[in-house]
């Protein structure tokens, strides 16, 4: 489970490194990042997320939201595989990740097959 861990974090930092957004948010000491679910109340900051990533706001249920001192940088679906919103005007490649690696172990966690997961299955039944 913990070379897992350590592999997932691996390939999430080259990702990163690729990342678009690949400049880092430069945190100060008194800096708070927190990664939450969303609540109803969220809507209207996942709208004018969306706006500003001049994206539609999926149709999803429920989004992974990630904070910076309170406010929204940057937000995924966890029903869907889309790319994560994220504030243009903000260097957001890590916290992207972020809500990447955490989408992924949820999913993980509640039997939700991500596309790599099923291509696994798929191939070791077809192997049989």
């Amino acid at each position: 489970m913990t070379r897992d861990i350590h592999q997932q974090l691996a390939a999430s930092l080259r990702r990163a490194r690729a990342d678009r957004h690949s400049a880092t948010y430069p945190l100060d000491d008194g800096d708070a990042i927190v990664i939450r679910s969303s609540r109803p109340g969220d809507r209207s900051a996942l709208e004018r997320l969306a706006a500003l990533d001049s994206q539609a706001l999926p149709a999803a249920t429920s989004f992974l939201l990630a904070e910076i001192d309170g406010e929204l940088a940057a937000a995924m679906p966890l029903n869907r595989e889309d790319e994560p919103l994220s504030d243009p005007f903000r260097p957001t490649a890590n916290l992207r990740e972020l809500l990447r690696l955490r989408a992924s172990r949820i999913r993980a966690d509640q039997g939700t097959p991500t596309p790599g997961r099923r291509r696994a299955r798929l191939t070791l039944r077809s192997a049989v």
